[in-house]
């Protein structure tokens, strides 16, 4: 069954439902919270079919979202597994905001508005508004590189001490190390 995208109501029914948003690729709901009929979790329009009919329509974030979720911390390579996957979501995440906050702002950069309204106003505006989305694309960044730094810290404090004391209690000395300018 095709969903009408523009805001008439299909064979008649009443207005009230929730309002659609057209895009190139695809039509999101954006009517959050409502509780209609057809949704009656009001789960802000989304499709939460986890039995493979929805997952199509899943965006890659939510794939690693879920892989998150389900890494039981059981070794080291489950927390260096777990990093790498953060990592890849914060990345991820940064890329897309960071092109929404730039489209958002072409967007916005060229609304008219009132006859008092100038152009140069609504660049700056755009430029103010799209500044939020760009912070919220480098606190993703800032996830993904987080995510890495845990992953350093637990070989450094957990890892390489383990390693150590295993050499020291089989009487082999280490194995030299890479340097530069040494004698």
């Amino acid at each position: 069954m095709s969903t009408p995208t523009n805001s008439a109501p299909p064979n008649g029914a009443p207005s009230g439902g929730p309002k659609r948003h057209t895009h190139k690729e695809r039509t999101y709901n954006v009517n959050f919270g409502a509780n209609t009929g057809s949704n009656p979790g009001g789960n802000s329009g989304f499709s939460d079919d986890s039995s493979g009919g929805g997952a199509s329509d899943r965006h890659q974030g939510d794939r690693l979202i879920h892989m998150i979720e389900r890494i039981e911390i059981r070794s080291d390579k489950d927390i260096i597994a777990m990093a790498k996957a953060i990592n890849h979501l914060g990345r991820e995440l940064y890329l897309i905001l960071g092109m929404r906050a730039e489209e958002l702002n072409g967007v916005l950069s060229q609304y008219k508005g009132k006859w008092y309204t100038f152009g140069a106003q609504s660049r700056i505006k755009a430029r103010l508004v799209s500044a939020h989305l760009k912070v919220s694309a480098e606190a993703a960044k800032a996830l993904g590189v987080g995510a890495l730094k845990m992953a350093h810290a637990f070989d450094r404090h957990f890892v390489k001490p383990e390693q150590e004391a295993k050499q020291k209690r089989n009487g082999k000395q280490a194995r030299p190390t890479f340097t530069i300018g040494e004698d």
